[in-house]
C-alpha cells in the first residue's frame, strides 16, 4: 500500500516536462537583456557609421563573384574592383540624373494631387450621403472641416517638403560616398581581413569549419541577391510597361520606385502603392480610370509576391512572415528606409549563418518556415 500511494507533490513532479537541461539563471537573463538594449542603442546613435557598413558587405556579397571572375581572366583585383564600381555608380547616376526631371515634376503636384483626392472622395462622400437624409447636415459640417484641416495640412508640408528632400538627398549622398569607398575596399582586398582572423583560431579543424561556413554564406548570399534584384528589376520594367499602357504620366518612374521599394516587403509594395494612387487621381478624371493602375500594381505585386518569387527560390530561402515583419519594424526604427530597404538581406544573413553552424540550426529553423 505505502508503495502504491503517492503524494501530490510527487505526482506533480513526475508529470512536470523539463524544459531547460539546466536551471536559468536570473544574473544571465539581465545580462543578456542589457546586452540587446545596449547593442539596439548602438546601431540607432552610430548609424551614420553602420549603415555604410552594412551596405557594403551587402554588395560585397553581390558584386564579389564578379571581381573574382575578373581575377580568373588575369585581371589586377584592384582595377576590377574600380572598374565595376564605377560601371555601376555611372549606371545608377545617369538613371538618378533621367529621373530628377519627373521626381520634381511630382514632387511640385503633390498638393494637386491630395486635393485632387479630397474632391474625388468627397464627392463620393455626397453620394452616400444622400442616402441617409438625416444625418446629412452633420455629414456636411464634418466633411468641411476635415477638407479645410486637409488644405492647411498640404500647404504646410509644402513648404517644407523641398527643404527636406535636399536634406535627406545630402545625407544619403554622403552615406553612398562612404559605402562606395568601403566596397572598393572590400572587393579589392577581399579575403585579406578573414585570412588574418583565421590565424586567431585554436585548431585548423576550427579554421576549415570556418572556411566553409563563409564559403556557403557568401555563395548563398550573394545567390539571394542576384536572384532578388532580378526579379525586382522585372517587376519595375513590367509595371513601367503597364503604366504606359495606362497612360499614367512618367511610367519609368514609377517602375524605378516599384522595383526599389520591392526590396522591402509588404511595406514597399504598399507605400509604392499609395504614391501611383495619388499620382492617378491626379491626373485621370473618372474613378474607374483613377482605379486601374492601382489595381494594375496591386495584381503585380500579388503576382510576384506569391508566385514568381516562391516559385525561384523554393524552401531554401524561405523565411517566415512574422520574423519578416519584426525585421522590417526593427531596421525600420534603427534605420529608417535605409533599414526596411536591408532588413530582408540582413534576416537572410542570420538565417543562413544558423543553418550552417550546427548549435544554432533550431534558431535558423525558426526564422524560416
Amino acid at each position: 500500500m505505502s508503495e502504491s500511494s503517492a503524494s501530490p507533490e510527487d505526482m506533480s513532479d513526475e508529470g512536470a516536462v523539463q524544459l531547460f537541461s539546466r536551471p536559468l539563471s536570473i544574473r544571465s537573463l539581465v545580462l543578456t537583456a542589457l546586452l540587446v538594449l545596449a547593442l539596439g542603442y548602438t546601431l540607432y546613435f552610430t548609424r551614420f557609421v553602420c549603415i555604410p557598413i552594412a551596405l557594403a558587405l551587402l554588395f560585397n556579397m553581390l558584386l564579389g563573384p564578379l571581381v573574382t571572375r575578373a581575377e580568373r581572366w588575369h585581371l589586377p583585383r584592384g582595377l576590377s574592383a574600380a572598374f565595376i564600381i564605377a560601371s555601376c555608380a555611372a549606371i545608377a547616376g545617369y538613371g538618378i540624373y533621367m529621373l530628377t526631371g519627373p521626381a520634381e515634376y511630382w514632387i511640385n503636384r503633390a498638393p494637386e494631387a491630395f486635393s485632387s483626392f479630397n474632391h474625388k472622395t468627397s464627392e463620393l462622400q455626397k453620394q452616400i450621403q444622400n442616402m441617409n437624409e438625416s444625418t446629412k447636415e452633420i455629414k456636411k459640417a464634418a466633411t468641411k472641416l476635415i477638407g479645410k484641416a486637409s488644405k492647411q495640412t498640404i500647404e504646410i508640408n509644402h513648404k517644407g517638403l523641398r527643404a527636406r528632400i535636399i536634406t535627406n538627398l545630402q545625407w544619403t549622398g554622403s552615406i553612398l560616398v562612404m559605402t562606395l569607398i568601403l566596397l572598393y575596399f572590400m572587393l579589392a582586398g577581399r579575403g585579406t581581413l578573414f585570412k588574418q582572423l583565421l590565424l586567431l583560431m585554436p585548431s585548423a579543424r576550427s579554421r576549415a569549419n570556418a572556411v566553409c561556413i563563409v564559403r556557403n554564406l557568401q555563395a548563398d548570399i550573394g545567390r539571394y541577391l542576384a536572384t532578388v534584384t532580378l526579379i525586382n528589376m522585372t517587376l519595375g520594367a513590367v509595371t513601367a510597361l503597364v503604366l504606359w499602357l495606362i497612360g499614367l504620366a512618367d511610367p519609368v518612374l514609377w517602375g524605378v520606385i516599384v522595383g526599389i521599394f520591392n526590396f522591402a516587403p509588404y511595406v514597399g509594395a504598399a507605400v509604392s502603392l499609395g504614391l501611383i494612387t495619388l499620382a492617378s487621381f491626379a491626373t485621370f478624371d473618372t474613378l474607374a480610370h483613377v482605379a486601374a493602375a492601382p489595381l494594375a500594381v496591386f495584381a503585380l505585386n500579388v503576382l510576384e509576391g506569391n508566385f514568381i518569387t516562391p516559385m525561384i527560390h523554393g524552401h531554401r530561402f524561405a523565411m517566415s512572415p512574422l520574423m519578416v515583419f519584426v525585421a522590417l519594424f526593427f531596421w525600420g526604427w534603427l534605420w529608417g528606409v535605409a533599414g526596411m530597404l536591408m532588413a530582408v538581406p540582413l534576416l537572410l544573413v542570420c538565417k543562413v549563418t544558423c543553418d550552417h553552424i550546427a548549435e544554432l540550426r533550431p534558431l535558423g529553423r525558426a526564422l524560416g518556415r
